[in-house]
């Protein structure tokens, strides 16, 4: 089966171009392959017998394959989820920090990164075993597209690694809105989990999973870090003020792996391993047979990259505050210092408390 927009000589051109990619890509390969592929795919003779949405809905019919009972296991399993984290913040995270004597706005902060920390651990190793003892994808990510094709079966134990991440991210849409501790990214994570669902929903339906394994490969690892260093610092900080130096250390040490991680991971394995695979190696390897909606799939893929940059600038940020010496450990530029430094704050005497709230309803008025 050949792509639908094809004519028999663009045909022949696909097969001369066929292989006509490198193995070991660096970011001009990238960028140089990426505008080729474009100018190639989306050639105005190629599509001039299309027909937007028209076209579009039938593209998306002819390569979506997902049965509806495999949707209620996604929704079965975010459910699950959600009352696994429930009691895990219940029986276990509650009378932890409640044993640590954290702050009150800690209290809250901790549970969610703990979950975070706990889950992520889980589904990335199974991600490794993967990758490592069953599909070799991320060393010859060129393989993805040997064997595509629409409808193909997908096995039993990469099923498993889709519904458990569709599921997640299903429940963290709920989370969001009524679980986690309200940041100032509130509506991006939003559109990060809805985003990342539907990449992982499609990615299944249209027969992409093999991407999928290195996509949540690439992502999962920087995430560990983040809550592991996250949940070190909130244990750092007590009632009354009292702090925990060794946590707080800690916590660094996990940043810088993060911030290393998120560069290796994020900004250089996932261009190259996943958007040069998908939006290069896929015109060589698979578009002649058939394997289509090349633009709305990568489309969803460089937003991933943009959240990515996007988060980076926080991360920056953070990074700024602490070598000035400005910031509060490791405190999520994301959330207000306000509530933190109130009940960090040592008791004062009367006398310097009216003085503080005298200079508090000043600023206010201002």
């Amino acid at each position: 089966m050949t792509h639908p927009h094809l004519t028999a000589e663009q045909v022949e051109n696909w097969k001369g171009l066929k292989g006509n990619f490198t193995l070991t890509p660096n970011f001009i390969d990238l960028v140089q392959g990426i505008w080729n592929t474009i100018l190639w795919y989306y050639a105005p003779h190629m599509w001039k017998n299309y027909v937007f949405p028209d076209s579009f809905v039938d593209e998306i019919t002819r390569h979506f394959y997902f049965p509806i009972n495999q949707v209620y296991y996604i929704i079965y399993i975010a459910i699950f989820i959600t009352l696994i984290r429930y009691t895990f913040e219940r029986f276990i995270c509650k009378p932890y920090v409640n044993w640590l004597e954290l702050t009150s706005t800690n209290k809250k902060k901790f549970p969610e990164s703990a979950w975070k920390t706990v889950f992520y651990t889980c589904t990335w190793a199974f991600n490794v075993y993967l990758l490592t003892y069953r599909y070799d994808y991320f060393h010859r990510p060129y393989l993805i597209w040997d064997d595509w094709a629409s409808g193909m079966n997908v096995p039993f134990d990469i099923q498993v690694m889709y519904f458990v991440q569709c599921g997640f991210y299903l429940h963290s849409v709920y989370a969001t809105l009524y679980m986690d501790y309200k940041r100032k990214d509130f509506y991006a994570m939003l559109i990060h989990h809805v985003l990342t669902m539907a990449l992982i929903f499609v990615s299944f339906a249209t027969r992409y999973h093999k991407v999928g394994l290195l996509v949540l490969f690439v992502h999962d690892i920087t995430d560990i870090w983040l809550e592991i260093a996250k949940s070190l610092h909130y244990m750092s900080l007590r009632k009354g003020g009292r702090e925990c130096p060794r946590w707080e250390t800690a916590a660094n040490g996990c940043f810088v792996i993060f911030f290393l991680s998120w560069f290796l991971f994020r900004l250089y394995w996932y261009p190259l391993k996943v958007l040069y695979s998908t939006g290069v190696v896929t015109a060589y390897q698979a578009y002649g047979r058939g394997c289509g909606l090349y633009g709305f799939f990568n489309s969803l893929l460089w937003i991933l990259l943009g959240l990515n940059i996007y988060w980076l600038y926080f991360i920056l940020q953070l990074l700024i505050r602490a070598l000035r010496g400005t910031s509060n450990g490791l405190q999520d530029t994301r959330e207000d210092e306000d509530d933190e430094e109130e009940e960090t704050t040592v008791t004062s005497t009367p006398v310097k408390k009216s003085v503080d709230n005298t200079i508090k309803e000043t600023k206010k008025k201002k």
